[in-house]
C-alpha cells in the first residue's frame, strides 16, 4: 500500500513539474500580439480570398500592421479601405477598383454543347475538362456547368441562355475567387480604366481559320485587323487570339468595327451595388 502511494506521488509530482515547466516556458516564449489586429480583421469583409495578395484577411491585417497599403482589398472597396486607414492613422490612398470578365461569348450553335449531350460524369466543368477526349469544338471556350456561379460568394455570376458564363459588374466585387476555378482561365480581374468603356476580346480561342468557325460561331480568328487599326497600338495577337491592354485603350471602338466576328465588345464600368 505504502509502495503504491508512494508512486502516484511520484507521478503527481512529475505531473505538477512538467506543467509548471510549460507554463514559464508558454509565458517566456510568447510573441506579443498587437492587440489591433483583432480590430482590423472585424473591418475586412471576411472573404478571404487573396485579392489583396496576401493568404487571407488576418494575414492582410497584420501586413497593415507592418505598413502595407491599406487599399488592396476588392471586396471592401474604397468604404473599407478609408474606414481601415483611419483607424490606422495614414492614407487610403487610391483604391483600385477590379471586376471579373469571362473571357467567351460562345454561341448556342457551338459544338461543346452538342458534345455535352453524350458526357456522363459529374456535371462540373473540372469534371469535363480532365477527361481528355478529343473534341471538334473550341477546346478554349466555356464549357458551361457553372462551376464558377457556385464559387461566386456573392451571387455575381449566371449562365446566359447559350450556357455561357457572364458576370454582373454592378454585384461583381472583384475577389478573384472565380478566376481561380474555371478550368480553362477564362475569367480574369481587370482594373477599372480612366474611361467609362473601353474594348476587350470576349474571346479565348487558339483554333485557326475554318475550324475555328465550324467550332463557335463567335470567335477571334486572329486576323489582326484590330491590331492593324488600333492608333494606340494597344492590341497584340497571340497564339491565333488578339488580346487588349484595357489601361492603355482610350475608347475609340475602332477595334469592334472591324472585327470580322464581333469578338470584341466594350466592356463598360458601373458602379458596385450596395
Amino acid at each position: 500500500m505504502g509502495s503504491l502511494l508512494l508512486t502516484v506521488a511520484l507521478v503527481a509530482g512529475i505531473g505538477l513539474a512538467g506543467s509548471t515547466i510549460l507554463v514559464v516556458a508558454s509565458q517566456k516564449l510568447a510573441v506579443e500580439e498587437d492587440e489591433r489586429l483583432v480590430e482590423l480583421v472585424a473591418m475586412l469583409p471576411g472573404a478571404n480570398c487573396g485579392s489583396c495578395g496576401y493568404a487571407g484577411c488576418e494575414a492582410y491585417a497584420k501586413a497593415m500592421l507592418d505598413g502595407a497599403a491599406c487599399n488592396s482589398c476588392g471586396p471592401g472597396g474604397r468604404e473599407v479601405a478609408q474606414k481601415v486607414a483611419a483607424y490606422l492613422g495614414v492614407d487610403a490612398g487610391d483604391v483600385v477598383v477590379k471586376r471579373a470578365v469571362v473571357a467567351c461569348r460562345g454561341t448556342a450553335d457551338r459544338v461543346v454543347l452538342q458534345e455535352r449531350a453524350g458526357y456522363q460524369g459529374a456535371p462540373s466543368c473540372r469534371s469535363y475538362s480532365t477527361m481528355g477526349h478529343l473534341s471538334d469544338g473550341c477546346t478554349d471556350g466555356c464549357i458551361g456547368y457553372g462551376d464558377c456561379m457556385a464559387a461566386c460568394p456573392y451571387g455575381a455570376i449566371s449562365l446566359n441562355k447559350h450556357d455561357v458564363a457572364v458576370v454582373d459588374p454592378a454585384i461583381c466585387i472583384g475577389c478573384g475567387l472565380c478566376t481561380t476555378i474555371c478550368p480553362r482561365h477564362l475569367i480574369s480581374l481587370q482594373e477599372k480604366s480612366d474611361v467609362s468603356e473601353v474594348s476587350f476580346v470576349l474571346c479565348h480561342n487558339t483554333l485557326m481559320g475554318k475550324r475555328a468557325r465550324d467550332a463557335c460561331a463567335n470567335t477571334c480568328l486572329g486576323c489582326r485587323r484590330c491590331e492593324k487599326v488600333c492608333p494606340q497600338k494597344c492590341i497584340t495577337v497571340e497564339n491565333n487570339v488578339a488580346h487588349i491592354d484595357v489601361s492603355k485603350c482610350v475608347g475609340c471602338k475602332v477595334c469592334m468595327n472591324v472585327c470580322p466576328e464581333g469578338a470584341i465588345y466594350p466592356l463598360v464600368w458601373v458602379p458596385h451595388e450596395t
